[in-house]
């Protein structure tokens, strides 16, 4: 205690010397700057424009606004996965589900609770149906045991309802969070003795089709959807309701026993296989030597329970349970501790409990505190029991090689599932569970893949095959020859599901029906894909352009300058940020970098307009009284420029704009005798220094920018319809024509918007602008007009700061509906101002 005291007074020490040495460098410094006259006034003028300048930001935006968009961006447990989705429905009816897919065109992917890891329950821009509040218990039948529940319901949920009946699901995963539609389109296992996959255990489905058909399928009607369905992952149909065989609710004990690895194939065939006692089995194989397994089996028992809770308790925090995991996350020691240590104890007492206490466990025991930096995925591979000794080695080297942070494999039994299409067990087989730790960035990213790629060529070199539900590295070859009957399955889909809407990130690897020639040339362009909030935060920097406009609109129309509104500017400019800011922060991940030159621009602007504020409203205003009516040729020359920047910068960075010749050109411009000589130099004098420094400042800037940043796309990329009508120009060009639709590129910026207005006049419709299905679009309407569009959300109002019968409106619309937008804007007389255009 008293070194740990006495650390602390060091640093103490040392942090009270650090200060008083900055103290005494400043003091030193201002005595220095106070010396010399000379400095002092231009030291103390910066610090009060400073000053100055943070004030005028502080007292400008709109840090009230509170508006947000809906937050359409899903994400599996992993947190690794983002995707955005263009609509997500909860329905609780049947009906729900049939109206949505009959009243939309585009993709449906479909959800659950998000434990899969590689997309397979979401795909960009389509429409997600979250099964979760369709979670209803229709029917049970304590006779027959048999349930028919809901699709959308928790294994746990059911376990609530049939424990006091004495009954219990047959076949489930080890935990209970999962949705019954979930398990059963991944065709799920658990560590259940003398079963396969959840097949087995289900005795009917009611799914959903792609034209809205509700069909029954069983082993005697539709057998070859219920057969493609299970294990499907979604691709034949929205799985409503399924019925499912129960069994009776026992109790169970405890047994366990450490072996050397390859003595559990014997061990198993003589204890566990044929054992018609054992209830649960699984094998823990301990990293990072891959020598030695635990089998921890639990058997049936007319012995008295040592543990009287029915269920595990939902309020349970698993505190310990995740640290163990986090602590055997951090090396090769702790690994060996738990296994040596913390294993031995934990399985020491002897426990008899309740079947479905066993089967009750929640995932809140493996969820680490964060995953922002690092995660915990799962993988499986299915390996053929006769195989495992040859396939341990393999496995190892792929992992050791690595330096993979695999926290536990859990070994598993399944028989064989002669019945789904997508059957991952075609023969006895022993499942590889393994949970490991990897970091969230790219390349750890990019490892991963590296790795899976190699352990897949080991699992089908044993003739096995992994598990679908984690993420899809597999190439298409392995794919094919993992999955035998993968083509019966597409075949199937392809059948039911022409347009290939239900999907996912999974299916569209996978699926041969769904490589389309746009597809393929997506793929190909660098510059595709853009951001979809910057639709919304580009709306401030366009505001930088609409705003000198304004200044030039203002001069040409003989106002004073000195009148001009300067600081409703700057508090619009800010206001425009914080909504954009505020309207972006839950529906997607924050853009630093686009967050950071806002703020640069803002604050740069800012300083510009804070001057002029002071300057016109003193020695402005002064000269102001000695203007005549008549401008001289230098004021028109000026107000020229001003006009040539502000239409430069609607279509070209404005640093790349040539200040020098204007300032050249207003010099050498041939004075009138008839105005006023004080005026004309005052405005001179100005107009120099302004596009002086701007002219240097823009040299600066577009040295930074080359030396920073690549040259940006000039384009823009659409997905439409119709190809026949449209025509190629120089600012739209065809990239890809595949039947009726066609990739088309556009120039970006004020061309866009131009280009637009001649698509609405053509019988075309727009199916994603860069990969995005929503844009932002702005409007000039009379200050009392208003809209209200089925499907356009008007996220604000912004002012026109020099006419205030005038206001500018903020939309944001599917990209399907923009050229209609357009269109009827001409009818109503509302200006189309821009098409924000990423």
């Amino acid at each position: 205690m008293k070194k740990i005291f006495r650390l602390l007074r060091i640093l103490v020490t040392f942090f009270v010397k650090t200060l008083k040495f900055i103290y005494a460098l400043l003091k030193k410094a201002i005595r220095f700057i106070n010396g010399k006259k000379i400095l002092s006034i231009p030291f103390y003028s910066c610090i009060a424009f400073a000053i100055y300048i943070f004030l005028l930001i502080q007292f400008s935006g709109d840090s009230a606004f509170d508006k947000t968009l809906e937050n359409k961006t899903l994400n599996d447990v992993t947190q690794i996965n983002p995707i955005q989705v263009n609509k997500i429905i909860k329905p609780k009816t049947v009906n729900e589900i049939i109206y949505a897919i009959k009243n939309t065109t585009g993709p449906i992917s479909i959800g659950g609770g998000k434990y899969s890891m590689g997309g397979q329950t979401a795909f960009e821009n389509s429409l997600h149906i979250d099964m979760r509040s369709f979670n209803k218990i229709v029917h049970i039948d304590t006779t027959k045991k048999q349930i028919t529940v809901q699709a959308g319901i928790r294994w746990r949920d059911i376990q609530k309802v049939i424990d006091p009946l004495n009954l219990s699901i047959k076949i489930m995963q080890t935990y209970s969070n999962f949705t019954v539609g979930g398990a059963i389109s991944v065709n799920c296992h658990g560590r259940y003795v003398g079963y396969g996959p959840i097949i087995s255990s289900v005795l009917e489905l009611k799914i959903i089709t792609a034209n809205g058909d509700v069909i029954i399928a069983n082993r005697n009607q539709n057998q070859d959807v219920f057969d493609a369905a299970i294990g499907g992952y979604g691709g034949i149909g929205v799985i409503a309701e399924a019925k499912l065989q129960l069994v009776d609710n026992e109790k169970v004990e405890r047994f366990h026993q450490v072996m050397p690895v390859e003595d559990y194939k014997a061990y198993f065939d003589k204890n566990i296989r044929d054992n018609k006692k054992v209830v649960f089995q699984n094998g823990n194989l301990y990293p990072p030597k891959y020598d030695k397994i635990m089998s921890i089996s639990w058997e049936k028992t007319a012995k008295p329970v040592t543990d009287e809770e029915r269920l595990v308790s939902e309020d349970e925090n698993y505190w310990l349970e995740s640290r163990v995991t986090g602590a055997v996350s951090w090396g090769n020691t702790r690994k060996w501790i738990r296994e040596y240590t913390i294993d031995p104890l934990y399985y020491l007492p002897n426990i008899i409990r309740w079947r479905n206490k066993e089967a009750s466990y929640d995932v809140k025991e493996l969820e680490p505190s964060s995953r922002e930096k690092e995660t915990y995925v799962l993988q499986e591979y299915f390996i053929p029991v006769e195989n495992i000794k040859s396939f341990i080695p393999k496995m190892s080297a792929v992992f050791q090689n690595n330096n993979v942070n695999v926290i536990n494999v859990s070994l598993r039994h399944a028989l064989p599932d002669h019945e789904s299409y997508l059957s991952w067990a075609n023969k006895e087989v022993f499942a590889f569970v393994i949970y490991f730790k990897q970091n969230t960035d790219q390349k750890a990213k990019d490892q991963v893949k590296k790795w899976t790629l190699e352990m897949t060529d080991a699992i089908l070199s044993e003739n096995g095959t992994w598990y679908l539900p984690y993420q899809p590295h597999a190439t298409i070859e392995q794919f094919k020859k993992g999955y035998p009957n993968s083509e019966k399955y597409f075949a199937l889909k392809n059948k039911l599901d022409p347009n290939q809407r239900f999907t996912n990130k999974l299916l569209d690897k996978y699926n041969p029906y769904a490589k389309s020639e746009l597809s393929a040339e997506k793929k190909k362009i660098k510059d595709y894909f853009r951001a979809e909030e910057q639709t919304i935060l580009t709306v401030p920097e366009w505001y930088l352009v609409y705003n000198p406009k304004e200044y030039a609109d203002y001069l040409e129309s003989g106002k004073n300058p000195s009148d001009f509104p300067f600081y409703k500017s700057i508090d619009e400019y800010w206001k425009l940020y914080d909504r954009s800011l505020k309207l972006t922060s839950k529906a997607y991940p924050e853009n630093g970098e686009y967050k950071t030159m806002l703020q640069v621009i803002g604050v740069s602007m800012t300083m510009e307009y804070g001057a002029k504020i002071l300057y016109e409203n003193t020695i402005g205003r002064l000269f102001s009284l000695f203007a005549e009516e008549k401008k001289s040729k230098e004021e028109e020359i000026i107000i020229e420029a001003q006009r040539a920047y502000s239409d430069f910068i609607y279509q070209t960075a404005w640093y790349e704009f040539k200040f020098t010749p204007w300032i050249k050109k207003v010099w050498s411009a041939s004075s009138n005798s008839d105005c006023s000589i004080l005026r004309k130099w005052e405005r001179t004098l100005l107009f120099t220094l302004e596009f002086s420094f701007k002219g240097f400042y823009s040299q600066l800037i577009q040295w930074a920018a080359q030396s920073a940043y690549e040259t940006p796309s000039n384009s823009i990329y659409l997905v439409i319809s119709n190809s026949d009508a449209v025509k190629e120009n120089s600012n739209l060009k065809i990239i890809k024509r595949d039947g009726d639709k066609m990739i088309i590129a556009v120039t970006r910026w004020e061309i866009f918007t131009k280009e637009m207005f001649k698509l609405s006049n053509q019988d075309v419709k727009i199916y994603e602008i860069s990969g995005n299905d929503e844009i932002a679009v702005s409007a000039i309407l009379n200050s009392a007009q208003k809209t209200n569009e089925p499907g356009i959300d008007v996220l604000y109002e912004s002012k026109i700061v020099t006419d205030e019968t005038l206001k500018r409106n903020i939309y944001l619309m599917p990209v399907e509906k923009l050229l209609p937008f357009i269109k009827n804007a001409k009818s109503q007389n509302i200006t189309i101002e821009h098409v924000y255009d990423y």
